[in-house]
C-alpha cells in the first residue's frame, strides 16, 4: 500500500504549496490519460472473450446490487436529487485504475490472469463512467437532454469503438504511433495517483460524519462482500476470483470527483467521499488481502 500513498502524497504536497488548477488535471485524465491507457492495453492484450464476458457479468452484477442499495440508502437519508446521484456514483464506481491496477501488480506480482482481470475491470468501469456516470453527474445539476449531450462528448466511447475496429481488422499500428501512446500509458499510474493527491488537498475539512460513514462502509466493506457472493455464484475460483474481489474493494474512484467537478454536481461531497474512503482503505484493503491470501 505504501507506494500508492507515497505518490498520492506528492500530489497532496505540491497542491498545498503551488495551488494548481485541478480542472486541468481533470481534463488531462478524462481526455488524454484514461483513453490512451485503455486503447493501448486493449490493443496489446491477448483478449479472451470468455474472460471478458465473465468480468463484464461480474462488474454489472456488483454495480446493480450497489445501485439498488444506494437508491434505498439515499431515500432513507432524504438526499436531494443532485446529492443522490453523486452518492450512487461514489458507490458503483471504484478506483480500479489508479489504485486497483498497481495494487494487483504488488499483491500478485504481475500474474497475467490477475492483471488481465483488472484491465477488463478498468475497461468496463470506464465505459460505465463515461456513459452512466457522466449522465448521473450531469443530470444532477441540469436536464436529461444536456446530460445525453455530455455523454456523447466523452472521448472514451469513441476510443473503445476505434480499438475494437483496429483489432477486428487486424491493423498493425506503426511504431511512431505506438511509442508515444506507450509513454502516455506508462505514465498513467503516476499521473492518476498524483491527481488523487491533488484532489485530496482541495477537499474542505468540514464534512458530515454520517454521510461519509455510510458511503465509506458501503464502498469498502459491503462492496467486497457483494463481490465475494457474486464470485461464488458464478463459480470463479483461484487468482482471478481473488483479483476480482480485491478490485471492488478499492475506494471511490477519483473519476467520480473529476466528473462531479466537470459537471458541477456536488463536487465537494464527491471529493470528500474519495478522500474518506481512500484514507480508510489501507485498513480495509489490508484485511481483505489477508483474508484472500488465506483462501489461496
Amino acid at each position: 500500500m505504501l507506494p500508492i500513498f507515497l505518490l498520492a502524497g506528492v500530489g497532496f504536497i505540491v497542491q498545498r504549496k503551488f495551488r494548481l488548477d485541478t480542472r486541468t488535471f481533470s481534463k488531462l485524465s478524462i481526455y488524454v490519460f484514461v483513453p490512451v491507457l485503455i486503447f493501448t492495453k486493449v490493443y496489446e492484450a491477448e483478449i479472451t472473450i470468455g474472460l471478458l464476458a465473465t468480468v463484464f457479468i461480474y462488474i454489472m452484477a456488483v454495480q446493480a446490487v450497489l445501485l439498488i442499495i444506494g437508491e434505498g440508502a439515499a431515500r432513507l437519508l432524504k438526499y436531494p436529487r443532485s446529492k443522490k446521484k453523486c452518492f450512487i456514483n461514489s458507490l458503483i464506481f471504484f478506483n480500479s485504475g489508479n489504485y486497483g491496477l498497481p495494487l494487483t501488480e504488488l499483491v500478485y506480482k504481475g500474474d497475467p490472469l490477475a492483471y488481465m482481470g483488472q484491465i477488463f475491470i478498468i475497461l468496463v468501469q470506464n465505459v460505465m463512467t463515461s456513459s452512466f456516470g457522466v449522465f448521473q453527474a450531469s443530470s444532477g445539476s441540469s436536464g436529461y437532454k444536456k446530460a445525453l449531450r455530455d455523454v456523447i462528448k466523452m472521448p472514451f466511447l469513441y476510443v473503445i469503438a476505434a480499438v475494437v475496429l483496429v483489432r477486428a481488422l487486424n491493423i498493425q499500428l506503426p511504431q511512431p504511433v505506438m511509442v508515444p501512446l506507450g509513454y502516455i500509458s506508462d505514465a498513467f499510474i503516476a499521473f492518476a495517483l498524483i491527481t488523487l493527491g491533488v484532489q485530496l488537498a482541495e477537499i474542505r475539512v468540514g464534512f458530515n460524519l454520517r454521510d461519509m460513514s455510510v458511503a465509506s462502509v458501503l464502498r469498502l466493506v459491503v462492496s467486497p462482500l457483494i463481490g465475494y457472493a457474486i464470485v461464488s455464484m458464478l463459480g470463479i475460483q483461484g487468482v482471478l476470483a481473488q483479483s476480482l474481489i480485491l478490485g471492488v474493494a478499492t475506494p471511490t474512484a477519483v473519476n467520480t470527483a473529476i466528473i462531479a467537478r466537470e459537471f458541477d454536481n456536488e463536487p465537494d461531497y464527491a471529493s470528500q467521499n474519495v478522500f474518506v474512503s481512500t484514507v480508510l482503505s489501507p485498513i480495509t484493503v489490508s484485511i481483505i488481502i489477508y483474508l484472500l491470501n488465506g483462501t489461496a
